[in-house]
């Protein structure tokens, strides 16, 4: 199959030849092979996927719950840098099956023994991609981890378990943010299983943990999944973008650095630049906004006015202190969207805060 801009065959089979050569390495190797995974994948990205390749060129690749390495190796050979994560204790192997690759396949993959059930750090700073298949629902913290992913990957292929039904056969109500805790055993007799959300659960975990689905696909038992049995398994494979910061949008000007939960506070007027993405058409801009309490207290009501590609949007009113959600039209076809704003009231830069302050904003897309 050719994928991110290579065959993955010869790179296959290079790795069953030292899986060959060593078949009783004094250790088991991982039992499932990864790059099955490579289907999916495929159809899930369909015309992103020059795209998502071309981030993990650009930016690296961070390969969390690695396994084996199998990906990690696929990723290297397609020319990108790449980190593969993964903790001894669950791992199949103890890590041994990646470092013995790595070894007999001369790789420069960076190998790192990180506990994910711990308020864990990344190798690097930034990564272009991040490969999360099959771990969510293995993490006792799931959100603290897709949280922490999201401050440092543009994006992320992520695929999990997922169920329709409670054990038992009950349906679990339709859109509804759920998740099942497993037991010890429930779960194929293995203790590692935590959390298994239900479908509007996974999409609402993701959102709260700042990224945007742009793809998703479901494979597997579609109409009865439970979170228990092994021929009612359904498995979603979502393509994400960071929103964490803002950082899927070019901020031009009127910015402050970002908050701990990834919003920002702006000056009286701020700008924003939208790549469009082909194939996917957006007609409108949104606009998430935190009005604190107390600024409105001070200040009362504001008004937000705005242009985008230079053509003045209606304004907003903001007449409340809370949240508000702004969504305007975009009227013209151009390659990139530039939204302005501007408040008409603001609070001026003091002792106290050196910052000039106008409105938090929690998310800024293109719609």
């Amino acid at each position: 199959m050719r994928i991110f801009g290579i065959d993955s065959a010869p790179v296959e089979q290079r790795i069953k030849d030292v899986r060959t050569r060593f078949a009783k390495p004094g250790f088991e190797w991982y039992r499932y092979n990864s790059l099955t995974n490579l289907e999916h994948l495929k159809r899930l990205l369909g015309k992103s996927e020059d795209r998502v390749t071309e981030a993990g060129k650009l930016g690296g690749i961070l390969d969390v719950g690695c396994g084996d390495g199998d990906l990690s190796f696929l990723f290297e050979a397609a020319g990108c840098r790449v980190d593969a994560v993964d903790h001894p204790v669950p791992n199949h192997n103890n890590m041994q099956g990646i470092r013995l690759l790595a070894c007999e396949l001369k790789s420069k993959i960076g190998i790192h023994e990180v506990d994910l059930d711990s308020q864990f750090s990344v190798p690097a700073g930034r990564y272009g991609l991040t490969i999360f298949l099959g771990l969510l629902y293995h993490l006792k913290n799931p959100l603290f981890a897709l949280e922490q992913i999201a401050r440092h990957s543009d994006y992320c292929l992520l695929s999990t378990r997922i169920a329709r039904r409670l054990p038992g056969g009950a349906p679990i109500p339709e859109g509804q943010p759920l998740a099942y805790l497993l037991d010890s055993e429930e779960l194929n007799r293995d203790d590692s299983n935590y959390w298994i959300f239900s479908e509007a659960g996974l999409r609402r975990i993701l959102k709260r943990a700042n990224w945007e689905i742009e793809e998703w696909r479901t494979t597997g038992d579609t109409k009865a999944s439970d979170p228990v049995s092994l021929d009612h398994d359904e498995r979603a494979f979502c393509l994400l973008r960071s929103h964490h910061s803002l950082s899927h949008a070019e901020l031009l000007n009127g910015w402050h650095e970002a908050e701990n939960s990834g919003w920002r506070w702006t000056e009286r007027c701020f700008s924003a630049r939208f790549k469009k993405i082909e194939g996917v058409k957006r007609t409108r801009a949104s606009l998430r906004l935190f009005l604190p309490p107390g600024v409105f207290e001070r200040l009362g009501e504001m008004t937000l006015s705005g242009k985008i590609n230079g053509r003045e949007v209606a304004p907003a009113r903001l007449d409340r202190p809370g949240e508000h959600h702004i969504v305007r039209p975009i009227l013209d076809e151009a390659s990139e969207v530039i939204a302005e704003f501007c408040l008409d009231k603001y609070t001026p830069a003091s002792q106290r805060d050196i910052r000039e302050l106008g409105i938090i904003v929690a998310s800024i897309e293109l719609e």
